[in-house]
């Protein structure tokens, strides 16, 4: 799949943009397509009402339910479709809901690692054996940057790492114990600090004080929140200082301060 055919944090109309062009069922939060190498996943608030248990963590790993309604989860159908994507040779494409009828926002392509059977409630509140996928991003959750520390790497280089790594494009390797891995999250948010150079994207102001090692103290944002299903990618993160996050996250016009945020970010990466 072409690159440009989706765009980590960009909106989509599920049906237009996607299930017209690939196929798949628009109605199901697992949606193979019969003539394109693709499975797409859909997760959002929605689920929760028929008893699924999405998660997507820090560290980047995203816990993904099962499709079942109701009573016992199985693996067979799309279930299947998902465990064994790889020898099908299919990619997993995985988009978050948004408010807006039909409108979806590109998380990113993730592979298959693992799956456990918790029990969950199904959308009649009865326990029943679940199906919880464990996935990780395409290129790992770590990234190899060589012999170096962060702080010896440029901006550029940082930003083509962490772009890399979500396309598939970086891989952690093992061979030598002399080289350097950092988890994917760090070298994202090392990446919004530099590109801030101690002024919040937010305010316009300097950092309010300096941290333990003598550096403007910022805090990396995710535009498309992480619990939502926002990316760790560096077009989703800017730096703000901690009145700001606070007022994105917790003040009266949250939402509308970070579409607003948004706004800005797209601005600068024209």
């Amino acid at each position: 799949m072409p690159e440009s055919l989706f765009k980590i944090g960009e909106t989509y109309h599920r049906v237009n943009d996607i299930h017209e062009k690939y196929g798949g069922n628009r109605y199901s939060g697992i949606a193979p397509c019969s003539d394109y190498p693709y499975v797409f996943i859909f997760f959002g608030e929605s689920g929760e009402w028929h008893g699924y248990d999405d998660e997507l963590t820090d560290s980047g790993i995203f816990y993904y339910t099962g499709e079942g309604r109701d009573g016992d989860m199985t693996m067979d159908g799309r279930n299947a479709a998902i465990r064994n994507h790889k020898q099908n040779r299919d990619e997993l494409h995985v988009f978050e809901s948004e408010d807006g009828a039909w409108q979806v926002t590109y998380v990113g392509e993730y592979e298959y690692r693992d799956h456990h059977h918790p029990r969950l409630p199904d959308r009649n509140d009865k326990m029943r054996d679940a199906i919880r996928f464990e996935l990780v991003p395409v290129g790992g959750l770590e990234m190899d940057v060589g012999t170096r520390d962060l702080d010896e790497i440029s901006t550029e280089e940082l930003r083509e790492k962490a772009e890399d790594s979500v396309t598939g494009g970086s891989k952690t390797t093992t061979e030598s114990t002399s080289r350097t891995t950092y988890p994917r999250s760090e070298v994202v948010k090392q990446y919004a600090l530099r590109v801030a150079d101690g002024v919040c994207q937010g305010c316009g102001d300097d950092a309010p004080f300096l941290d333990e090692d003598g550096d403007p103290f910022l805090e990396v944002h995710h535009l498309h929140r992480r619990s939502d299903g926002g990316a760790d990618h560096p077009n989703n993160v800017i730096a703000l200082c901690p009145n700001c996050h606070r007022r994105v996250h917790h003040g009266k016009n949250g939402e509308k301060f970070n579409e607003e945020l948004i706004q800005k970010s797209e601005e600068w990466l024209r």
